[in-house]
């Protein structure tokens, strides 16, 4: 199985995002706001990995976990969007019959159902419903399924500072028929990664997105880094500006890397700590919080990472997060912890 489908045979289908278009990035001005909420997503805004839940609502649990392996090893993780483009692609190859096992719309309607907590929801809309706060998605997934999980969900809306992630790509394939009756044309995707505008050089960043260098040079593209480093920022004259409190929501490795180079001391850090559910892919949308028998037994990988590395980052390094950090597992916690900073606006 290749990774990546040859160019010369594919045509674009769909409307494939400029650096521009649907990101933080937007050429249009970034409204002013007293507090910027930053969302990651996976196993943050949705209770799962992105990446894993689609393709396996098709392959299953066992079999994507297995072909993902084996892609990994072949590959190398820095190739994991294309190892994830070739799980979709895989759902919708033809069978011998020549019918599709499942369709794109199928491949859009297994993200859009992607499960969720209540309270994870109730706090992005909260957040929303505050005129002095502002929103944005920094991802490391694609905006075919982040997309397709928001305008389902109704949250599409609530994020005034826009999304920034991977752009998913659709195109079309012509190839002969296996029974002789003509060409036959299939959708193949594709993810377009951001290494060229956000391959930072954090060891705690995956190659082609580090967050860190997102908050630096879209969400204040004007501002040096020690400025944004900076809870007040010199106007050239002799007035003063602040810039947006940061609260920061996320559970990943990745996340860890603005808590210790971007926010200070105004800053918040919300991160998710505890154990992972153990059956993510086999739930679909709005879920209560997590009993303890559905969490996952203490193993590697059964634990969000963000607080570990942010303590090996202290004991190795000497480095420490200048903002207030703030644990939470459930939604009921991280809503409790978001209407709290609401009431500080």
């Amino acid at each position: 199985m290749t990774v990546s489908p040859p160019k010369d045979t594919t045509t674009d289908i769909g409307p494939h995002p400029s650096n521009n278009e649907g990101s933080i990035t937007s050429s249009k001005p970034l409204p002013s706001v007293n507090t910027l909420f930053l969302w990651d997503f996976d196993w943050t805004i949705v209770d799962c990995n992105s990446d894993e839940y689609v393709p396996s609502q098709f392959l299953g649990d066992a079999e994507t976990n297995r072909r993902l392996r084996d892609l990994i090893e072949t590959h190398g993780p820095a190739k994991w969007h294309d190892c994830v483009a070739s799980l979709v692609n895989a759902c919708m190859e033809r069978s011998e019959g020549g019918k599709e096992k499942c369709s794109k719309s199928d491949i859009c309607e297994a993200a859009a159902n992607m499960p969720y907590l209540a309270d994870v929801k109730g706090a992005l809309e909260d957040v929303s419903k505050d005129d002095t706060c502002g929103q944005a998605i920094v991802s490391d997934g694609n905006d075919v399924f982040i997309g397709a999980f928001l305008k389902e969900n109704g949250m599409e809306d609530w994020f005034t500072h826009g999304i920034e992630t991977n752009f998913g790509r659709w195109e079309k394939k012509r190839e002969n028929s296996s029974d002789g009756d003509g060409d036959v044309e299939d959708v193949l995707f594709s993810v377009v990664h951001q290494s060229t505008k956000y391959g930072g050089h954090s060891s705690s960043c995956p190659p082609n997105l580090c967050k860190s260098q997102v908050l630096r040079e879209s969400l204040l593209p004007n501002t040096s880094r020690i400025d944004i480093e900076s809870p007040l920022e010199e106007d050239g004259g002799s007035n003063t500006k602040r810039r947006p409190r940061i609260v920061y929501v996320g559970d990943g490795s990745n996340d860890a890397c603005p808590a210790l180079h971007v926010l200070n001391e105004d800053d918040v850090l919300l991160a998710r700590n505890g154990k992972r559910i153990s059956n993510p892919n086999n739930k679909i949308g709005s879920q209560e919080d997590a009993n303890p028998d559905e969490l996952t037994e203490s193993n590697e990988g059964s634990s969000f990472p963000i607080l570990s590395v942010l303590k090996k980052a202290k004991e190795k390094r000497g480095l420490v997060p200048k903002c207030r950090v703030y644990a939470w597992n459930s939604g009921k916690e991280l809503r409790a912890l978001v209407r709290s900073l609401l009431d500080e606006t």
